[in-house]
């Protein structure tokens, strides 16, 4: 596969024939990425003629967004967050590394809308490209909130993105995003810090979750700032602070 070329987007055809693979992939095949689709005519079409993407290596998730965001900040297209066509297109181009092969010779393509966009709520953000994207850019929270939730190489989904990316009140409210940022972020290790996922851990992600949702009662958590959000939290949460 070249290291650059026009973008480009899928046709229904080309859905339909990356679909196929990733069944016959999901079956236990071990044939390569049909990378011709890419550029075929019947497969795929132009997107716009001045726009040339680059089959470069990133480290995480979030080293994808950025580079997506600089790439497709001149394009106008209406509703690029549900293009389907687009963000299949370019699962495809960097298939070796949303869909990597393992130790074992093989590779492990998950479900399909990790590779072909399901628009929504409920599995947009598992496409592992458009998913990046949309926090990234369309949530509009760019490089320092996106860490928290970007920091993965490009085949894994974060817990944190996954957890926080399907709830809407929560991933469209900056105030929110910046007290688990707050709460949650290791500077040092540009990771979450330790222990900060399991379920029943108190001041974990997962009771973050549950207090909002009750605090969201009886505040008006879209009018406040991170650390005027991380002052309502319980005791429980204060060791996350420090």
């Amino acid at each position: 596969m070249m290291d650059q070329q026009p973008l480009r987007k899928f046709t229904d055809d080309g859905i339909d024939r990356f679909r196929s693979y990733l069944t016959n992939l999901g079956n236990g095949s071990a044939a390569a990425p049909p990378f011709d689709l890419l550029v075929d005519s019947d497969a795929s079409r132009p997107v716009h003629e001045d726009i040339h993407i680059e089959n470069r290596k990133f480290a995480t998730r979030l080293e994808l967004a950025r580079y997506l965001d600089e790439v497709l900040t001149d394009i106008e297209i209406d509703g690029i967050e549900s293009d389907v066509h687009l963000w299949s297109w370019l699962s495809l181009y960097y298939f070796d590394q949303v869909c990597p092969v393992g130790k074992n010779g093989g590779r492990k393509p998950g479900r399909d809308y990790r590779h072909i966009l399901e628009p929504g709520y409920r599995y947009g953000h598992n496409h592992l490209i458009a998913g990046a994207y949309l926090v990234y850019t369309v949530y509009g929270l760019n490089n320092d909130l996106s860490k928290l939730l970007l920091y993965t190489p490009l085949h894994i989904e974060s817990g944190f993105h996954h957890q926080l990316a399907t709830r809407q009140s929560i991933i469209t409210n900056r105030g929110l995003m910046d007290a688990a940022h707050l709460l949650y972020y290791n500077g040092k290790t540009a990771k979450p810090k330790h222990g900060s996922i399991p379920r029943y851990k108190p001041g974990s992600l997962y009771r973050f979750i549950d207090v909002i949702q009750q605090l969201d009662i009886n505040y008006d958590l879209y009018s406040m700032t991170g650390d005027e959000v991380l002052q309502l939290l319980p005791a429980e949460f204060d060791r996350w602070q420090e």
